[in-house]
């Protein structure tokens, strides 16, 4: 089995968690794959900027979580999460197709289909330490 290591960020604004979506149906918290030499906090700050426009201004560690990857069912995806603070005024790039600012009712609602890790572990463990 092959390993993907992902490097995400969980920004909270309003009481709400921004998602983000590519081509697939699942959503997802925003971040990706590090370059070669780079760095998980380098990598967070490229990707936010890639992909959201969004300027990385601090990031704290929050745990890792893995799961089957929903590209590939041989691989196994590990995410390193931060909770991040950002600033700037988001606009997609071309990989985001959507975002979405999701609420606690709406989680609980099932409203956003969500990749495994985040809906099962990285949600969970946010309303257990009053993230969210």
């Amino acid at each position: 089995m092959n390993k993907r290591i992902r490097i995400a960020a969980i920004i909270i604004k309003n009481h709400k968690i921004l998602l983000v979506k590519g081509s697939a149906k699942e959503y997802w918290t925003p971040g990706g794959k590090r370059e070669e030499g780079e760095s998980d906090l380098g990598c967070l700050k490229r990707e936010l900027s890639e992909e959201l426009n969004l300027k990385l201004v601090s990031a704290k560690f929050f745990g890792e979580y893995s799961a089957p990857s929903f590209y590939n069912a041989n691989t196994i995806s590990e995410s390193h999460i931060y909770l991040a603070k950002v600033t700037g005024k988001i606009k997609t790039g071309n990989e985001i197709k959507k975002y979405a600012w999701m609420s606690k009712q709406a989680y609980k609602n099932n409203k956003y289909p969500l990749i495994t890790a985040t809906r099962d572990g990285v949600i969970p463990d946010l309303i257990k330490a009053g993230y969210f």
